[in-house]
């Protein structure tokens, strides 16, 4: 009961009001972040043009962990304000293939003094920024035409309790770049119904979704 719960309340903040969040031409950086092409190509092939409430609890979950660190942090107030000066920021490039005009759009977790803040949630923090990661806030940086981000990691001490992280970053054009081609790449094979060879190691997205 609990986890069935928990899933509607994350399908809810991850898929928004979208009735069916996700469509072949319109891809997500955080999505196109992920090192496997073929995990991003099962991603749309198998739930493009459904509602949220047909995709699975475990697949919601998966994709939507952390969540409720991003409430967390969103939600901080410094005397009874808001600390952050937006939050939850829409970030949308086109891009101009031959065959038309494909979409990326994201949400920037929070801006503060003209920063942009990616927000992850792992379980052990990283002692530099993750590539996957800095991928996400290249686009959102670009797309807001903004110059500095910060990656900010939740993550735990050896002996419990929770640590931030901070990594400062600039925008980097070449970073932001590999996300479109990424993102061309996927919608090409999408088109002509190719799926690209699993990437990992033990192939594991050749006979799983994600």
């Amino acid at each position: 009961m609990i986890q069935r719960l928990l899933a509607d309340y994350c399908r809810k903040k991850y898929f928004g009001n979208n009735e069916r969040p996700v469509q072949i031409g319109v891809y997500r950086p955080s999505v196109l972040s992920w090192s496997c092409l073929r995990k991003q190509w099962n991603y749309y092939k198998n739930f493009h043009n459904k509602a949220p409430e047909e995709i699975p609890d475990d697949v919601v979950l998966l994709l939507s962990g952390g969540i409720v660190f991003h409430r967390l942090l969103q939600s901080l107030k410094d005397n009874g304000r808001s600390y952050w000066d937006k939050v939850e920021v829409e970030c949308k490039v086109e891009v101009q293939l031959p065959s038309g005009v494909i979409l990326i759009v994201g949400h920037a977790d929070a801006l503060k003094n003209g920063k942009v803040y990616e927000f992850k949630h792992v379980r052990t923090l990283p002692s530099k920024p993750r590539f996957e990661h800095i991928l996400q806030l290249n686009f959102y940086l670009k797309a807001l035409n903004s110059v500095e981000g910060v990656l900010l990691y939740a993550g735990y001490a050896e002996g419990g309790g929770i640590i931030i992280r901070e990594f400062p970053w600039r925008l980097s054009p070449w970073h932001f770049q590999h996300l479109v081609n990424r993102a061309e790449m996927l919608h090409i094979m999408l088109m002509n119904d190719t799926p690209p060879q699993c990437s990992c190691s033990d192939k594991r997205h050749e006979y799983q979704i994600l």
